[in-house]
Formats: structure tokens, sequence, C-alpha cells
């Protein structure tokens, strides 16, 4: 029989365990997440049903949801290392801070050539 080579320090890190113990708490994050998507699901179907649209809301909360899920399975099964919802840095948010924060500068600056008279311009 071959004998395997079991590393001990490879078992005792502490990141590992510490993944671990973010994984089984992803997985009951996951079965709540499901839990309320069925719910939300049921009162979508009643917006269809009666107004014959989705409710904008919900769809817009659907989002969230969907990417929660994607993210948490994709930590789970080892797709990657970056921890789900809520220690996801989202680069997105400062994008868009980002760009607000240049057309805060792009207006002021045009209200500021505006000011300066025809003659000192050139």
């Amino acid at each position: 029989m071959n004998k395997i080579d079991i590393d001990k320090d490879e078992i005792l890190k502490s990141s590992k365990w510490i993944r671990f113990i973010f994984m089984v708490l992803y997985a009951f994050a996951i079965n709540f997440a499901l839990t309320i998507c069925i719910g939300l699901a049921f009162v979508q179907f009643l917006f269809v049903l009666f107004t014959s649209k989705p409710n904008p809301s919900i769809s817009n909360f659907n989002d969230y949801i969907i990417e929660f899920f994607n993210d948490s399975l994709a930590f789970l099964l080892f797709h990657t290392e970056q921890k789900p919802f809520p220690f996801k840095n989202n680069n997105t948010d400062e994008e868009v801070i980002e760009a607000e924060v240049d057309e805060v500068e792009q207006a002021t600056s045009d209200e500021i050539s505006d000011d300066i008279p025809e003659d000192s311009k050139s």
C-alpha cells in the first residue's frame, strides 16, 4: 500500500480554518437568502398577475441577491479567495463617485470660464 504523507503544518494553518468558518457561515447565508428569494418570487408573481409588469424595486433588490449568490458560490467552490458581501470591495461605487466628481469639476470650470469676459479669454 502507498503511504500518503500528511503535512501537519498545512493542516494546522489558521488561514485554512478561518476560511472553513467563513464557508460554513456563507453556506447558512445562502440557505437563508434562498428562502427570501422564494418569497420575493411569489410577491413578484403577484405584481405581474395584477399589474402585468414586475415591481422595479423588487427587481433591483433581486440584482443584489443574484450578485450575492454568485460571489458566495464562487467563494465556497474555491473559484476565488475574495469573500462576498460584506467583505467584498466594490470598485464600481468608487468609479461612480469619481465620475460624479469629474462632472462637478467640469461644470465648475465651465461656470468659471463663462464668468470671464470675452476680452480677457484671448
